[in-house]
């Protein structure tokens, strides 16, 4: 199983430089291939990425010897990249999965197709092979740079897999991925059923709650106030970084803090419970609603389905996806009835036919529990290993003693 370890970087200028230069190499050896493929399908051509790479090594020494400045890993890294980015297209062509464009791209290519990158809009990073690094400590060693202080020793014990060094909000952090040995136990809690809200984040059929806190939203007069004051700085100027780095790193914290919150949910939840029912959510319908977006995005689902689907596979427990139209909020627990006419407005409702008074959170995280407990019997085991959770299929991970090794999934930044 492969687990990263994220950790932020102390640098001095010297190595900033340097992160930016191998940074600078990654982008230019992407693009440079990128182009190259583009000229060949002109002229009908197919060329592999293989090819490629051993042209640019080619040319690299008499065209671009500032390569050589920085570690190799950084060009050679970004051919593997952009292969696997013509692959996600090809798959999404051929399964008609790409995204709808609202409008067409300025390079006139189809929605999925690899774009070059942009040194402002796109994230800096670049690669580190495990043969071409060391960690000790709190040091991190870069090849022709030397050691970089981390804040924090690596957590993870295993053999060091390959490192990722990237830029974030004006910080610079490096993603050291591990290979672990560790067998998924078998989880002897019981069931539970989740409702996910706006107002209440989650809610259990057992009756607990876990409050949204609206990060953002808490947050909104800061990020609207530095948002206005970039648009009104010159772009590209001194102060148009520093007031662009300001609101980055207000829009890191929001981020730090929601990850936190939801990081403890989750892992108390699948440390807990053997089977998680979970509605499956349209988390991309729903943002196509303006007026709850903003309340949608803040919440999470999306977020808070996928930790729990790898953290319950970790734990040895499973997690049973619920059909979005299972009508859970209208259904009483007790004696079945449907309220047909329940709408968003109705927190309370009483049952027609048992006179049960409801809450309606409550009383769907039941239903989807009783859901779950029902489908479990069902559905055959989906085994996730190798994917980052369960292949999009209705059920996660082990249940009733049987237990997968999975790939507990990575942290990106």
């Amino acid at each position: 199983m492969n687990r990263s370890h994220v950790i932020r970087l102390n640098t001095t200028p010297e190595q900033e430089t340097y992160f930016r230069k191998a940074c600078g190499v990654a982008r230019h050896a992407y693009n440079w291939a990128l182009a190259r493929w583009k000229e060949a399908r002109i002229e009908g051509k197919r060329i592999k990425m293989k090819d490629l790479k051993a042209q640019y090594n080619q040319i690299k020494g008499e065209q671009f010897p500032w390569v050589y400045e920085t570690t190799k890993c950084a060009p050679e890294q970004a051919f593997a990249d952009l292969g696997q980015a013509f692959a996600n297209y090809w798959r999404m062509k051929e399964k008609g999965t790409q995204p709808k464009l609202k409008h067409p791209r300025k390079d006139g290519e189809e929605a999925g197709f690899p774009h070059f990158k942009s040194k402002k809009h796109d994230r800096l990073s670049f690669y580190l092979a495990n043969d071409k690094f060391s960690v000790h400590g709190h040091t991190l060693h870069v090849p022709k740079l030397g050691d970089v202080s981390m804040t924090e020793e690596l957590r993870l014990g295993g053999k060091i897999m390959s490192a990722t060094v990237s830029s974030r909000a004006g910080w610079w952090f490096v993603s050291i991925a591990v290979e672990v040995e560790q067998e998924t136990p078998t989880h002897s809690g019981g069931a539970i059923g989740i409702d996910l809200g706006i107002k209440t984040r989650a809610t259990l059929s057992s009756g607990e709650k876990f409050e949204n806190q609206k990060h953002y939203r808490r947050n909104l007069g800061r990020i609207k106030g530095l948002s206005k004051g970039l648009s009104r700085k010159v772009e590209g100027s001194q102060n148009w970084w520093k007031n662009a780095k300001k609101l980055a790193k207000a829009h890191y914290r929001v981020a730090c803090q929601r990850q936190d919150v939801l990081h403890k949910m989750s892992t108390k939840v699948a440390r807990t419970y053997a089977l998680i029912g979970l509605e499956d959510l349209n988390t991309k319908g729903m943002l196509a609603n303006h007026s709850l977006a903003q309340a949608v995005s803040d919440a999470s689902f999306f977020e808070v389905k996928r930790q729990l689907l790898y953290k319950a596979e970790q734990y040895g427990g499973s997690v049973q996806l619920v059909d979005r139209w299972f009508p859970s909020s209208k259904t009483c627990h007790v004696c079945g009835w449907v309220k047909e006419d329940l709408t968003l407005a109705d927190r309370e409702w009483v049952c027609e036919q048992c006179g049960s008074v409801h809450d309606r959170d409550w009383n769907a995280a039941i239903m989807v529990e009783t859901e779950a407990l029902r489908l479990i019997r069902d559905v055959p085991v989906v085994a996730s290993s190798g994917h980052k959770f369960a292949c999009g299929a209705e059920r996660s991970g082990p249940f009733e003693g049987e237990t997968v090794c999975c790939e507990a999934g990575t942290k990106v930044l």
